[in-house]
């Protein structure tokens, strides 16, 4: 009966993600909740499924487009560094509080989003230097260490706005990062024992598949797709966070 409800949910949720950025575990994880999964188990599954399908993702959009690599892998460490310090300081942080913050800033970038229909259209120049955008990838790992629903729509502004590069291919850069971000996470969780193949088996064979068709829909549907998602389920995210659903 549980394959039943997490496949398809686990579909819907990367599908929709794939196409936007916006996170799949604001969709998966009051489900996983609801069919009394616990929480770590719930966090440790959506990690999984995103180291399983991040990279799908990632080849989808950036196959035969112009990537920094050497941008994207400073990325990967500097955002390996603050998933590890983010592991330790969240212990002493109030998860709502932080939350609610957090929802404020991603409506913020909704609203930058909406107010710059061109933003991220074409490639232009680079406001700041990869070191300094490398840099900024240590707190996107601290969020991803503990949260991570709507990191995809912070690194996609950044690499959009910070180095000039379109959204869709700054979408696909974020995939190709997050997939080691979320191995990172994987090795943590399963070490302490959180793996359940109930859940995990069905939500990543569904995510898989999901993250699949969603990553050719936005390759193919280019700029306005991508970017009308992003402010969609960005401003449905922000949302949820800043009321504390």
């Amino acid at each position: 009966m549980e394959f039943l409800i997490v496949l398809p949910v686990a579909f819907l949720a990367s599908l929709l993600s794939a196409m936007s950025g916006a996170g799949s575990a604001m969709l998966t994880t009051p489900v996983w909740l609801g069919l009394g999964f616990p929480l770590p188990v719930a966090i440790a599954s959506n990690q999984l499924n995103g180291a399983a399908w991040t990279l799908l993702a990632a080849r989808n959009y950036l196959k035969g487009r112009r990537v920094d690599w050497t941008l994207v892998r400073a990325m990967i460490v500097c955002g390996l560094a603050g998933a590890y310090a983010g592991t330790l300081i969240v212990r002493g942080v109030d998860p709502r509080l932080l939350q609610r913050v957090i929802g404020a800033i991603i409506l913020s970038l909704v609203v930058v989003v909406a107010l710059n229909p061109s933003l991220g259209r074409e490639e232009s120049e680079p406001a700041l230097s990869r070191a300094v955008t490398a840099l900024l990838a240590f707190p996107l790992g601290v969020y991803e260490s503990f949260f991570g629903s709507g990191n995809g729509l912070f690194t996609s502004l950044l690499l959009a706005k910070g180095r000039g590069q379109t959204l869709v291919v700054s979408l696909g850069c974020y995939y190709q990062i997050a997939f080691f971000w979320n191995c990172f996470a994987v090795a943590i969780y399963s070490s302490a024992g959180l793996a359940d193949a109930r859940l995990m088996l069905p939500s990543t064979l569904g995510s898989v598949a999901g993250a699949y068709l969603g990553s050719r829909i936005g390759r193919h549907k280019g700029h306005d797709w991508v970017r009308g998602l992003f402010v969609l389920l960005g401003g449905v995210l922000g949302l949820k966070l800043v009321l504390g659903l």
